[in-house]
């Protein structure tokens, strides 16, 4: 419901973004194949039924009382209720915490892709893909990410006169004094 990985995604490849399409494609393979890299070598030094994450917030009561109604992971208080009826807590975590789940998920490796003269294509796939048909509107493009719905409104506030809704170019107003200024950061 939320776009929490694909804003992850736009920052990691917030460099990239403006480069060409097949210098980015390489980015994006090149950092997925990182990622389940360092994935995979962190699943296989797990040793516990549960990843290490999981064990960590299993242990340290960090887990909100809704926990396992959502992410299907016992709260605080369901771990003691599991361990005075002596059944294994472990049990009561979903698969997908587990590190069986976790390394079979990254037991597949992603290669690179050889050069493009080293491709083998079907003559029966040799077709030229023409890039879409789409008005190039004027303007200079968006640069910044669309909020979400949920998402709360950023409130610029002045730098000159400290006051909310405009930014320091179009402040109409006195400036504050400097005693003012620090006391309002204090509070």
């Amino acid at each position: 419901m939320t776009s929490n990985i694909a804003e992850f995604l736009n920052a990691a490849l917030k460099a990239a973004r403006n480069l060409p399409i097949d210098i980015l494609v390489e980015c994006l393979r090149s950092l997925v194949q990182k990622w389940v890299c360092n994935n995979s070598n962190n699943t296989n030094g797990t040793f516990t039924k549960v990843s290490t994450t999981t064990e960590n917030e299993l242990r340290h009561d960090i887990v909100s009382k809704m926990k396992f109604q959502e992410d299907e992971m016992p709260c605080g208080h369901a771990v003691v209720v599991i361990a005075e009826r002596n059944l294994g807590v472990y049990d009561y975590c979903a698969k997908f915490y587990k590190t069986d789940t976790l390394k079979a998920l990254y037991q597949e490796n992603v290669h690179p892709l050889p050069h493009k003269d080293e491709w083998n294509i079907p003559q029966h796939l040799d077709i030229v893909v023409l890039p879409p048909k789409a008005t190039i509107h004027a303007g200079r493009l968006r640069n910044k990410r669309i909020r979400s719905r949920g998402e709360p409104k950023v409130i610029i506030t002045c730098g000159k006169c400290g006051q909310p809704g405009h930014n320091r170019k179009t402040c109409r107003n006195p400036p504050i004094e400097k005693a003012n200024k620090q006391k309002k950061q204090k509070t």
